[in-house]
């Protein structure tokens, strides 16, 4: 320990916690770090099992997000490989999409679809439908703002009842903000897609999340602590300022000076070792009103041959399935993940609300009937390495409130 304490101690070495520290510890900063695993990196880690290294949470980067900016700045190279291609499987069909215009190519399938279904009299109608729609969404991402009455579903449905659009626009809900289009408001959905810029260019690390987090680690021991296995007890407040830690390590409890605290373990558990009554009335209204877990289900499969794609470097985009959205055949990336000759997929299950706990079991059993259904050949070549529920109050939901 530090002769006089830490300047800052920070809670959780989830990849928040080891961005602050490592942005401290730069600045040359005394910063302790307390992780209460064995294994750095929360649900931002990798995790060895039968061979295969599997994702504990996030696996997908961005490539002009704050991680790979992050790494910059502390002046590290950790191999990222690129997953260029991304394919929508509707209907039971494939759709490469370009690198731009990815939603106009979506309509102009739809185009066709609603044609041969009879349901319009031919592609001129839809083209006038699709390009209000476009139109609108460039309108309200300029300002997106503007729509904070209506959910995302409410103000599609100004445009279109078409199913398939509506399925749409409700996995990519989804899958960028953890929450269904009718139960997210139309602002948050066009505020996060105006300032992520469409989640495009993703990154995987090939040999896992823990590649980066052990980077980081390595860069900052010189002047950061790192204790693993190190639960935090309390944090000790006076006059409404931190000034340090109780926590039990390695048998013993040890009572930790210093001068601020970052809590990367949620607002929840931060609060039961702060205790409420150092928080004000107002912030405690605010997170009752505006934190929102958001459940899922992990899966993660093992197969003995590529079960989609084909072994293309992509990731698959389902629509009108029971639960399964995204797909990411990882190893058709990173080959490193498993072991030779086999293969990693990787899904997560969206439950019908991301905002009430959901029946784990049940959850399950529909993302079980979307793999037989979506991978014909799971039951010959493949089998569940993981399948995890994450309830609204896991310790690792998927988020712990809507992203942006």
């Amino acid at each position: 320990m530090a002769p006089n304490g830490y300047d800052v101690v920070v809670i959780g070495s989830g990849i928040g916690g080891m961005a602050a520290a490592s942005l401290l510890a730069k600045k040359g900063v005394r910063t302790l770090l307390v992780e209460s695993k064995e294994r750095l990196g929360g649900r931002f880690s990798t995790i060895n099992y039968e061979g295969f290294k599997l994702p504990t949470g996030a696996q997908l980067l961005h490539e002009q997000g704050w991680i790979p900016w992050l790494l910059k700045e502390m002046g590290l190279k950790v191999e990222l490989r690129p997953v260029p291609r991304l394919f929508y499987r509707i209907r039971d069909q494939e759709y490469e999409m370009p690198e731009k215009g990815r939603l106009r190519m979506l309509l102009n399938f739809l185009d066709k679809a609603e044609a041969d279904r009879g349901k319009i009299a031919g592609n001129i109608v839809k083209e006038v439908a699709a390009s209000m729609l476009l139109n609108g969404i460039a309108q309200t991402m300029a300002k997106p703002e503007t729509e904070r009455s209506w959910t995302l579903r409410d103000w599609l449905l100004q445009y279109t009842d078409n199913e398939i659009v509506h399925e749409i626009m409700d996995q990519l809900c989804s899958s960028a903000i953890m929450g269904h289009s009718w139960e997210i408001p139309a602002s948050e959905f066009f505020f996060f897609m105006a300032r992520s810029g469409g989640q495009r260019d993703l990154l995987i690390a090939p040999y896992g999340s823990i590649s980066i987090v052990e980077a980081l680690a390595g860069a900052i021991k010189p002047v950061c602590d790192i204790w693993t296995n190190c639960a935090v007890r309390q944090i000790m407040i006076k006059q409404g300022k931190a000034t340090g830690m109780i926590v039990e390590k390695d048998g013993k409890t040890l009572e930790i000076p210093c001068r601020a605290v970052i809590s990367n373990i949620g607002p929840t558990a931060t609060i039961q070792i702060a205790g409420k009554e150092n928080f004000t009335a107002d912030y405690l209204k605010q997170l009752r009103m505006k934190l929102r877990p958001s459940p899922c289900v992990l899966i993660l499969i093992a197969s003995d041959r590529p079960l989609c794609l084909d072994g293309k470097t992509a990731l698959m985009i389902t629509i009108g399935t029971r639960r399964i959205g995204a797909v990411v055949p990882l190893t058709n990336t990173c080959p490193e993940l498993a072991p030779p000759g086999q293969h990693l997929l990787y899904s997560v299950g969206e439950p019908k609300s991301c905002l009430l706990p959901m029946d784990e079991e049940y959850e399950k059993q529909q993302c079980m009937l979307d793999i037989k259904e979506q991978f014909p050949d799971f039951e010959k070549y493949g089998r569940i390495l993981k399948m995890e529920p994450r309830n609204i109050d896991h310790e690792w939901p998927e988020e712990r409130t809507w992203n942006g």
